[in-house]
């Protein structure tokens, strides 16, 4: 783990995140956050570690270089959460900088469930936890956790909805048509960010779960037919650069720019209703609103172009949990 020196003014400590092994991302991600400017915020910045994992049951897990699937993001929640775990009591809140359903989210949200209901329990209301043999002072009060996909999708909502009344003076209200929709990489996350879009609005496809449960343990079981579109009338959809994350650090400027904008272009051209917001769709894009900016003109005309608004997960998410900490929500 990468430390700051710690700020003896900061009110609150936020860990970020990245799961994967490439210290040049978590590097690109310093200088977006710094740029905040959140001076009473103390950040401490977490790579994954280049060496396996051995699970309770025997299983290793290897470290992720880059994630590029679902099945990349459950590796690498895995193989991070022993190294998270025992950091935790020090922060207030904790960042996962992965654009997908990353599970770590949900891993990190029971442990500080486990660990505020144990602090509650306790007579002096802290933990005393220790991490590779040395003392970590822990934080007081709540603690919080969300994902730049999270983020992302929270902050497009809020930027996009809104009530108005129909112009027949009737009283009635109507709700915007606006949309927002993802740019992200590889076309393997088109349906698999799209299935977290629908889950996270929508909520859990309960009847895909018990499907799930009833062919545990049936090594016969068929192959799951193809699942049918998510509807989600709000979301315009998921248009991607065919680059990795590495990828987009490692080709010339000048390519990937041009296929995000590409991209762009298609998102919002592809849809009945406004696009009014566009999701950066992976953490690598931090700091690449430009071409994305592009993408929008080129579909809209400047003017429309200019006024659709650009989400950076990771400025989001540090966004809504420096506010969670100030508000205690």
């Amino acid at each position: 783990m990468q430390e700051q020196d710690p700020a003896s003014s900061a009110s609150f400590r936020v860990l970020i995140i990245n799961p994967n092994t490439s210290t040049q991302m978590t590097e690109a991600l310093k200088p977006i956050i710094q740029g905040l400017n959140y001076t009473d915020i103390h950040f401490d910045y977490f790579t994954a570690p280049k060496q396996s994992i051995t699970l309770p049951d025997g299983q290793v897990i290897e470290p992720v270089p880059s994630i590029n699937s679902g099945d990349d993001s459950v590796q690498s929640a895995q193989h991070c959460r022993p190294f998270v775990d025992p950091l935790m009591p020090k922060y207030d809140a904790f960042l996962v900088a992965c654009y997908s359903a990353h599970p770590l989210v949900g891993m990190l949200r029971s442990t500080i469930k486990a660990l505020e209901n144990k602090a509650r329990q306790s007579d002096s209301g802290t933990l005393h936890v220790f991490a590779d043999g040395q003392a970590i002072i822990p934080s007081k009060g709540k603690k919080y956790v969300t994902g730049i996909f999270e983020a992302s999708v929270t902050t497009s909502m809020m930027l996009i909805s809104s009530f108005d009344l129909l112009a027949d003076w009737s009283h009635h209200k109507i709700q915007s048509q606006d949309t927002f929709g993802i740019v992200t990489t590889g076309a393997v996350w088109k349906q698999e960010l799209t299935k977290a879009v629908g889950a996270m609005i929508n909520g859990p496809d309960e009847s895909e779960e018990k499907k799930m449960k009833s062919d545990v343990g049936d090594a016969m079981s068929p192959a799951p037919s193809p699942q049918a579109p998510v509807s989600v009338p709000r979301f315009a959809g998921v248009e991607t650069t065919g680059l990795t994350a590495v990828e987009l650090h490692e080709t010339p400027p000048q390519e990937v720019r041009r296929r995000m904008i590409e991209a762009t272009e298609k998102l919002l051209k592809g849809t009945a209703h406004p696009v009014r917001a566009v999701c950066l769709g992976c953490a690598g894009m931090a700091g690449m609103e430009e071409a994305v900016r592009a993408g929008c003109i080129k579909a809209y005309g400047k003017t429309e172009g200019e006024n659709v608004h650009i989400v950076d997960g990771v400025v989001a998410g540090v966004g809504l949990l420096v506010n969670a900490c100030k508000a205690r929500v």
